[in-house]
């Protein structure tokens, strides 16, 4: 990914490394240290700063890797504070926090000077007190401790907990990843006042301040998203929680990038299509299915599809009829081990959305059952019924979820049984939020059917009219600040003057959940501008297997333990 910004960036850094620089290389001098030039290398400057302190020179070694450099430059700060005397706490944080002040003002003193290497035994008996109280002790490590993990987490990893099942089987609820900052570049925090390691909140109360928010800065980094690549980012549009907040604040999530800037997306029937072909489908990537099994057989228990199927997203809607989002893996499995009477996949009509009359199920048809006749569990099952709610105690009407091939009356005449199937749906959705726009009279778009739709790339001029007005309105008004954006009749306006095409300044996204039943992603709250992105997950660290709990407490996020899933360790996400 390109570096945003990175002028102001420049502007900013440059000064301030060159003083810092300076500082250091005088500081060399002073304790004449050879190749005191090093200093204005970055990590080169190692090299004579280790000398100075008396670290190992295995040091170097750490210094070029990620995470362990961050340790390295931390520890070596601290050294260089007591190697000139510096031993004080407020001193040794100056050092950490400003040391384009504190390493200038040192080697000019003419006061202070070079006592010797800091880590030398000698030295320590010394210069160092034996016993520095608990306070300053705990003060150095916890100072220690948030320094280092904020610049980690900052600039490099940062952990993450996988919270909800929208990418299984890619990455399951309860995996615990570590995600690279560095890949994409790292993003400058927006809000930089913030209480370390927090995102959101810390004890029920906002964890940053918005009185200072810099403007999106990202450094070079050795990757661009590609198609298909696994993503966390800020969700841009949460609605399970609209409180308003900075972009580096709002919730982390983590999607496959199925869309790049410039793609032309689109889904139907279910199947993602890019450019005109057929879409990347991850290997283990889930759908809902409905599954009947036969009268008098077995059917599979909660306990047998957490432990042994590791399902998650699973319920029973009556005893011998489930909805299970399943990979084709396990629902061959599951058609080898069990006897079942049908499968239907969950699919969404063409436009807009099935009936759903109390906002819980959702229905495609109204049935209706000639007089004196009722249906058999073979009448049922050719039918493809899933469920049904009876409109008359006679059960000779009733709303149904079943085959949409049987609504078709050359169809269901093969029930004899049957005097009527008429479809029935709904424009805005009944159980769920509606697709991204969220304005279904123009965009009757759902989950399975959506577009086709052009991502904006930076610098790309896209028509603007009043048919894809409403899709890329949220891009140039709040994503990149244009409040003054509006439709006139059949005319779009940007600041009062008829535009009939936009040039846009940021790239833009699509991400969706391998679990494509069971994920709130960009077809409901629409693309990602770049300035969201965060970082690429690159491996599971540890996993732990949850259940939804049946009676969550409180507070909690509804999820009892199971087991740890050894076999998930060090698993790479790809």
């Amino acid at each position: 990914m390109n570096p945003t910004n990175f002028n102001l960036f420049l502007m900013v850094y440059i000064p301030l490394y060159v003083i810092t620089h300076i500082g250091l290389f005088l500081l060399f001098r002073k304790a004449q240290v050879k190749n005191a030039w090093m200093a204005f290398i970055p990590v080169v400057c190692y090299w004579p700063w280790i000398q100075l302190t008396g670290r190992p020179k295995t040091w170097m070694i750490w210094a070029i890797i990620p995470a362990a450099d961050v340790i390295i430059w931390f520890s070596l700060v601290i050294d260089l504070m007591e190697s000139f005397g510096q031993n004080k706490f407020w001193q040794q944080v100056m050092g950490v926090v400003f040391p384009f002040y504190m390493y200038p003002k040192l080697a000019l003193d003419k006061n202070i000077i070079y006592l010797g290497q800091s880590r030398n035994i000698d030295f320590r008996k010394k210069y160092i007190p034996a016993k520095r109280g608990a306070v300053r002790e705990w003060s150095d490590a916890l100072f220690f401790a948030f320094v280092v993990a904020y610049m980690i987490r900052m600039f490099q990893l940062e952990p993450y907990k996988i919270p909800t099942s929208s990418m299984e089987d890619s990455m399951l609820v309860g995996d615990f990843l570590f995600v690279s900052k560095m890949n994409y570049g790292p993003r400058f925090p927006i809000t930089p006042i913030a209480f370390p390691l927090v995102h959101q909140e810390l004890f029920g109360a906002k964890a940053y301040s918005e009185s200072i928010q810099l403007p999106y800065m990202r450094l070079w980094g050795p990757q661009n998203v590609k198609r298909n690549d696994p993503v966390v980012f800020n969700v841009p549009w949460d609605q399970l929680d609209p409180t308003e907040r900075p972009v580096d604040k709002m919730q982390n999530y983590v999607k496959r990038c199925v869309g790049l800037p410039g793609d032309v997306l689109e889904i139907k029937d279910g199947v993602l299509y890019i450019n005109g072909e057929k879409g990347y489908e991850a290997p283990g990537m889930l759908h809902n299915y409905y599954i009947k099994f036969k009268p008098n057989t077995e059917v599979p228990s909660k306990e047998t599809l957490i432990r042994e199927y590791d399902v998650y997203d699973f319920g029973y809607i009556d005893p011998r009829t489930l909805i299970m989002a399943l990979s084709k893996a396990d629902l061959k499995r599951l058609q080898e081990e069990y006897t079942i009477d049908f499968i239907r996949q969950q699919k969404s009509p063409r436009t807009g959305n099935y009936f759903s009359p109390d906002g819980q199920k959702e229905f495609n048809a109204i049935l209706r059952v000639k007089a004196g006749q009722k249906l058999s569990d073979e009448d049922i099952s050719k039918l493809g019924i899933v469920y049904f709610q009876p409109l008359s105690s006679d059960l000779s009407n009733m709303f149904v979820l079943m085959d949409e091939n049987y609504i078709n009356p050359e169809k269901y005449k093969e029930v004899s049984k049957i005097d009527s199937i008429k479809a029935r749906y709904q424009l805005n959705s009944g159980v769920s939020v509606n697709a991204f726009p969220d304005n279904m009279e123009i965009y009757p778009w759902n989950k399975d059917n959506f577009g086709p739709v052009t991502l904006p790339k930076q610098g790309q001029s896209i028509k603007i009219d009043k048919n894809n007005f409403y899709f890329y309105d949220r891009a140039i008004r709040v994503y990149e600040g244009n409040a003054n954006f509006e439709l006139r009749g059949s005319t779009a306006y940007l600041n009062g003057q008829p535009i009939t095409e936009y040039t846009f300044k940021m790239d833009y996204y699509w991400m969706m959940g391998d679990n494509r039943d069971n994920s709130l992603d960009s077809r409901f709250w629409g693309y990602v501008p770049e300035n969201h992105i965060v970082g690429k997950p690159l491996f599971v660290f540890f996993s732990i297997q949850y259940k939804r709990s049946e009676n969550p407490k409180p507070g909690t996020d509804g999820n009892e333990f199971v087991k740890i899933r050894w076999n998930r360790l060090f698993k790479a996400i790809n």
